[in-house]
């Protein structure tokens, strides 16, 4: 397999034309592709040869595809496909013409409390109608957050940080995810639950209002380590999502849909 430092723009892989790197993380790189049989173009995730190559990762894989390909909430990025090309496992998605959170707070830095919360809410409902149909998506970063040029928000990468956490896929259990915004139970032997996916949306909209992202312990609720300086409009939104942030997972709101409510309520 091509070293994954080399970016394969240009290439083929099977009926997908290459045409430009859009992202590249721990479980592979994700292309803007035209996909040459039905004339279209999308967004394909490779997955690297440490995932494609174990038959574990791949029965999770397509189980998990299964469940979120049939997510129809309009905040979820819709997937097209999914399958195994020359060994390699590949995920195609609808290419969403936007950037992502990351890079917005990147260039923006933080936002007002206002807009901070309006696109959250739209995650939170994301998450919210995944739950509910028994999905966890395990990996809410601000590189998973992909924002329109109207403040549209979608959630990306369902089912893919979950089919990779079994142990034998990771060194000695390792969890699978993004440290700044994983739940304490995800680095322990505790269930995961849908809270983690909570905790995890209440560690962006931390970042989101001070520009920086939370740190937890274990022991503390990540909302609990902001900035001091944080302006005060910030805090009463912050407020609102402690019990999100718990280090517990049975302190924390169930669903994403209760602390939409309750930030709504404090704009």
């Amino acid at each position: 397999m091509s070293n994954p430092q080399l970016s394969r723009v240009g290439s083929r892989f099977g009926p997908y034309q290459l045409m430009r790197l859009l992202g590249r993380g721990g479980m592979g790189e994700v292309y803007e592709a035209e996909d040459t049989r039905k004339h279209r173009v999308v967004a394909l995730k490779l997955i690297s040869g440490q995932f494609s190559g174990n038959p574990v990762f791949r029965a999770r894989l397509q189980r998990e595809a299964d469940a979120a390909g049939r997510l129809t909430e309009p905040h979820v990025v819709p997937i097209h496909d999914y399958g195994e090309i020359d060994g390699q496992f590949y995920v195609e998605m609808r290419l969403i013409d936007g950037i992502s959170l990351r890079n917005m707070l990147l260039r923006q830095g933080p936002m007002p409390p206002a807009r901070a919360v309006a696109i959250l809410s739209q995650v939170a409902s994301a998450l919210d109608a995944a739950h509910a149909a028994g999905v966890t998506h395990r990996d809410v970063k601000p590189e998973n957050i992909l924002i329109t040029g109207n403040d549209f928000a979608y959630l990306v990468d369902f089912g893919i940080a979950r089919a990779a956490t079994d142990p034998g896929l990771t060194q000695t259990g390792t969890a699978v995810g993004t440290y700044n915004y994983m739940a304490p139970e995800r680095f322990s032997s505790d269930e995961v639950t849908h809270s983690a996916d909570i905790y995890s949306l209440a560690c962006v909209l931390a970042e989101c209002l001070t520009g920086s992202p939370p740190l937890s312990d274990g022991q503390h609720g990540a909302i609990d380590r902001l900035a001091p300086d944080a302006a005060a409009a910030a805090a009463q939104r912050v407020a609102a999502w402690k019990n999100s942030a718990g280090a517990r997972p049975g302190d924390r709101q169930r669903h994403g849909e209760k602390p939409e409510r309750a930030l709504s309520e404090r704009r």
